[in-house]
């Protein structure tokens, strides 16, 4: 493909998102030479982060997870005998449960339960590990100053009797030497550490480090370590997982947490029906007392006037005021519990009814009891997981609120019809009293007690039965909790997990190595293959020469005429071919050949392009130009000091005694001779022209090979002598801004027939020849120096790496 000067700089139009032309844009060969240089970096890569993820497994400690599964569920026995659990709300919500069992308290009940106020650790070379139950020694101790409650204390056992305990105090390390089972006493602590059954001399001897924990540290590790969440709403099953290093402790402390998480639910959820029993015992030995006085009454009584009755011809009276009074008993009775409800509701304490005073109330009031009830009782379980200024609670709160306000004013008006019937009984009893003025007093009073004491008698009884409802259904209310799986021990890791782990370090080595790929593709400005310079330069391409590493030694090198038939030769002469195309009219020509820059292969190119010409029985002389750095006799092993083309051109030697040969037939050189201090002046003179032409009458084929026309102009004076000017470029050397100094050529100079050879491809197929590293060093004071071993320095050894 070729390109015209203005479409150097063109830019892609419309479809720059379509895939064909982004597949286009990509070049495949120059991908492919950046992806085989790369390949030690990217195994690099790919090792340094698998041996990273494998270091980070070996060296990480192990955390191990135990679980348990647990089914909730509250079930009142008390119903089956027909009595009514109050606190069956409390059953409801497997979140309550859940925040139960992570709340401060019940971790600080599991702290206090699970004995781990002191943990031991041993030293490992790299890891520490915790010895759970298996620490050679034991410490008992007593704290004088808290400071040293969760502070990490040194030990090291040096031997079966004695060990060292170390420690920094006010900035200070402390050391002080002891024996087993003696007392340590210090102002900030008391402690005895004796060995025990773990230890041995063998596993003993080491170092270790102690803490003795306060409750607070452990109740943080269990906040840490500790995870509840519900497995199955429907069947109200929950997970309980304690993840530690130790796999022994997190099947120990979990075990202990569904242990005492058994124990403390039966206990919250009877801790109000235990505050109520308490309240009617008060109340029982109270009216128990006021019913032993009227009992001693009624006995002094009897004793003191030897009957319990009164003229028999008012027995009817006394009927009558019986009936009436055991009709004002139940009504007092009945507002007293009715006030005593009112009292309840106002002090938003759950309400102990009779069943008897429940019988006798409204339909409408009997409901508005057991709503009541029924919001207590939710409020009361919702205060074990949550705080009163929760939402929840509030909102219970305002619900609790209205239905106290509604039941307060229903109950109000009851009273006052229950009032109403009592004074209608007290009028009637008073015209009953008024009729019979005659009756003793005594006799009164008797009654009158005798009346009393069935009222508390009654009240007695009511408060006995509520009791015992509330103790059938304490007995009652049993958690009916499942472990449907016990704390397991767990054997393999929860991490680090490996085999993510060396798949993460693996792939991100991966990605990373390609990745690098990719930049180096797109840092690399380097020009590699043929279809690339096509893609970047107007003229014509004559060919390519191939790289091989097989070849050694100076730059400058023919190499045609030991191997005529390499690669290398079959290229040369399919250049030559291509040359006969661009100029077939001349039977003379003069071929120039020129670079940008020193080390692009312009003179290895120029010596064996020659001698290939010269094997088609052309005579050809091959005029090394660049005075500067005359290299064209290094091929041939001839002394560069002799004369050549500086000379000739000022008159000093003769043209045809300066001319050498090759040792090939038909192909001479003529050498550059002395370095002169104006080689641009010697080629603008005439004498220059006068020795092309003397030139052309002894030769068929001129070759001039001249200096890089990036460093200096000499070439660019010899190229316009020329009727076939060539430029080389190196593949992997020449970099992709040399271009524009080929193109500048074009514009500016107007050279014809100028065409363009790639030198040093690295082909699929090799070939069986080529050459190594050959050309310029570098130029400095207007002369370009060579390095003398041939090779890049080490900065372009790193910008290599990098693809610039």
């Amino acid at each position: 493909m070729k390109f015209e000067g203005n479409e150097l700089n063109a830019l892609p139009e419309q479809n720059t998102g379509n895939q064909d032309d982004l597949l286009e844009s990509i070049d495949f060969d120059k991908l492919l030479v950046v992806f085989k240089k790369s390949i030690p970096w990217m195994l690099l890569l790919i090792t340094a982060f698998s041996v990273s993820a494998y270091l980070y497994v070996r060296y990480t400690k192990p955390l191990y997870e135990s679980r348990s599964i647990i089914k909730l569920a509250v079930q009142n026995e008390a119903s089956l005998i027909g009595i009514g659990n109050p606190f069956e709300a409390m059953s409801n919500g497997m979140s309550s449960e859940i925040e139960l069992i992570k709340s401060d308290l019940f971790f600080t009940r599991v702290a206090r339960t699970i004995n781990y106020d002191v943990s031991y650790y041993y030293y490992g070379k790299i890891l520490t590990e915790e010895r759970y139950k298996n620490s050679p020694f034991r410490v008992s101790y007593k704290i004088k100053n808290e400071y040293f409650l969760d502070y990490p204390i040194d030990l090291e056992i040096l031997n079966h009797d004695e060990f060292n305990i170390e420690y920094n105090h006010n900035g200070e390390r402390v050391i002080s030497r002891h024996n087993f089972g003696d007392e340590i006493s210090t102002p900030q602590w008391n402690l005895l550490i004796e060995k025990s059954n773990a230890f041995n001399e063998g596993n003993g001897v080491g170092k270790y480090y102690f803490t003795i924990n306060s409750e607070k540290a452990v109740v943080r590790y269990l906040h840490r370590n500790v995870k509840v969440e519900p497995l199955n709403l429907n069947a109200r099953t929950i997970g309980i997982y304690l993840k530690d290093h130790n796999r022994l402790k997190a099947k120990e402390f979990l075990t202990a947490i569904d242990t005492l998480y058994l124990d403390y639910t039966t206990e919250a959820k009877n801790q109000t029906i235990e505050q109520k029993v308490q309240f009617l015992d008060n109340q029982l030995e109270h009216t128990n007392e006021i019913l032993e006085e009227y009992e001693a009454y009624f006995e002094n009584f009897t004793l003191t006037n030897r009957t319990t009755s009164v003229e028999s011809d008012i027995g009817s009276a006394i009927k009558s005021l019986e009936s009436l009074d055991t009709l004002y008993a139940q009504l007092k009775t009945e507002l007293a519990e009715l006030k005593l409800i009112i009292k309840q509701v106002e002090n938003g304490e759950i309400l102990i009814i009779s069943p008897f005073t429940l019988s006798s109330l409204p339909e409408i009031l009997t409901s508005r009891l057991q709503n009541y009830n029924s919001l207590i009782s939710e409020r009361n379980l919702k205060l074990q997981s949550y705080n009163e200024n929760t939402y929840i609670i509030q909102r219970i709160d305002e619900q609790l609120k209205n239905t106290e306000s509604g039941t307060i004013d229903l109950f109000r008006e009851y009273e006052s019809i229950l009032e109403e019937r009592i004074e209608q009984i007290n009028d009637r009893r008073r015209w009953v009293e008024s009729n019979f003025v005659e009756l003793p007093s005594m006799g009164t009073e008797y009654r009158k007690n005798k009346r009393f004491y069935g009222m508390f008698e009654q009240t007695y009884f009511g408060m006995f039965g509520r009791k015992s409802e509330l103790e059938i259904a304490r007995a009652g209310t049993v958690t009916n909790f499942v472990i449907l799986s016990p704390p397991s021990y767990p054997t393999d890791p929860i991490a680090p997990q490996k085999l993510l782990i060396y798949g993460i370090g693996g792939g991100v080595g991966l990605v990373l190595s390609i990745l690098f790929v990719l930049i180096r593709y797109l840092l690399h400005n380097k020009i590699n293959t043929v279809k690339e310079l096509e893609k970047l330069i107007s003229v014509p391409i004559l060919g390519s020469l191939p790289y091989s590493e097989s070849v050694s030694g100076p730059d400058a090198r023919l190499v045609i005429d030991k191997n005529p038939k390499s690669g290398l030769s079959e290229a040369l002469r399919a250049i030559r071919t291509n040359m006969d195309f661009l100029n077939p009219d001349k039977s003379k020509r003069i071929i120039s050949v020129t670079s940008t820059v020193s080390g692009e292969g312009k003179t290895f190119f120029s010596i064996n392009l020659g001698a290939i010409l010269s094997l088609s029985k052309n005579r050809v002389i091959i005029v090394d130009l660049d005075m500067r750095k005359p290299k064209v006799h290094l091929a041939f092993e001839n002394d560069g000091s002799i004369g050549g083309v500086s000379t000739v051109l000022i008159g000093k030697d003769d043209l045809k005694q300066s001319i050498k040969e090759t040792g090939i037939d038909n192909f001479h050189y003529l050498p550059a001779g002395t370095t002169p201090p104006n080689p641009s002046e010697l080629l603008l003179g005439e004498s220059f022209d006068r020795m092309l032409s003397d030139l052309k009458k002894e030769f068929d084929i001129i070759i001039l090979d001249t200096p890089p026309v990036g460093l200096v102009t000499d070439g660019i004076l010899a190229m316009h002598r020329a009727d076939l000017p060539i430029y080389v470029f190196r593949s992997d050397y020449s970099k992709r801004s040399f271009v524009q100094t080929l193109t500048n050529l074009v514009k500016m100079k107007r050279f014809k027939n100028l065409s363009v050879v790639l030198n040093s491809v690295k082909f699929n197929q090799g070939y069986g020849y080529g050459y190594g590293g050959y050309g310029y060093g570098k130029y400095g004071n207007g002369y370009y120096v060579e390095n003398s071993n041939g090779h890049s320095s080490l900065l372009d050894k790193a910008k290599s790496i990098a693809g610039k």
